[in-house]
């Protein structure tokens, strides 16, 4: 009895979990961690141009510079000002094209470039 159950929690879980995601991530399935490093005077990108099957592409943007700074992407992905030391995930979905990025202070952009999906 106490296995039946499991079973159908089971079995509703994972059903849940496909009812509940949204349905331009189910076709999702690989992801690519893109290393950002930003500094007073530069800004560089782990990789600048990926196959078409990483559409879920993760930032991890590290602020080395000695001022906050903000890394944006695409138009619509942004961090927030990053403070000296940190650092901060952005998780973004693309299809294939150009995305120009660019990194930010305050006063000033410190780096550009595009990123770009292969179709």
């Amino acid at each position: 009895m106490r296995i039946r159950q499991l079973f159908v929690v089971a079995i509703v879980a994972a059903a849940a979990a496909v009812l509940f995601v949204p349905s331009g991530l189910a076709h999702q399935t690989l992801a690519l961690n893109n290393p950002v490093r930003i500094t007073n005077t530069g800004c560089t990108v782990g990789y600048s141009t990926v196959s078409s099957e990483y559409t879920t592409v993760v930032f991890g943007v590290y602020n080395m510079g000695t001022v906050a700074h903000r890394f944006y992407i695409g138009g619509p992905y942004w961090t927030h000002l990053i403070k000296p030391g940190q650092e901060e995930t952005l998780i973004t979905y693309f299809h294939p094209g150009g995305w120009k990025w660019a990194c930010t202070s305050r006063h000033a952009t410190v780096g550009r470039g595009t990123f770009t999906i292969r179709s």
